[in-house]
């Protein structure tokens, strides 16, 4: 426990390294479909200060999900969705592609034919997408939820 002036203030060790740790601020950029091909919306809504050993190494940005598409990995319509900004990714992982103009969120996988790539939902519902070329935008590194 440290005095301070008529102030108490607990403080071991410890927190005061977790205090001490840096943060870092994550634009919203808007949404992406989690569901067939939508429109991306990208203008920055607000800022989240994160910290830096959540976040990791390289630009991030955030986007909110619409649809149910990626649940089955825990992605519900109107999670903030964690993006590493990359324009290549390894097979497997989840991506934000940018198709026509239309972005959408969805796990990454090549096919046997010259540039066509196979975008896979988590949902049994949904059907896979197959797509002539796309742009990577990113690829999804974590979820922020609200619990209800």
């Amino acid at each position: 426990i440290e005095y301070n002036g008529g102030r108490r203030r607990i403080s071991t060790e410890r927190t005061q390294k977790i205090a001490d740790t840096g943060y870092v601020s994550v634009a919203v950029v808007g949404s992406v479909a989690c569901g067939p091909l939508g429109f991306a919306e990208e203008n920055i809504e607000e800022y989240f200060r994160l910290p830096a050993s959540f976040v990791g190494e390289g630009t991030f940005f955030l986007l909110k999900a619409r649809g149910q598409s990626m649940k089955g990995v825990g992605i519900d319509d109107g999670d903030l969705v964690l993006v590493r900004s990359q324009n290549e990714a390894e097979e497997g992982k989840i991506i934000v592609a940018l198709v026509d103009g239309e972005a959408t969120l969805k796990r990454f996988y090549k096919t046997d034919r010259e540039g066509v790539f196979r975008l896979h939902p988590e949902n049994p519902e949904y059907d896979d997408i197959y797509v002539h070329g796309l742009q990577i935008q990113g690829v999804a590194t974590s979820v922020i939820k609200k619990l209800q």
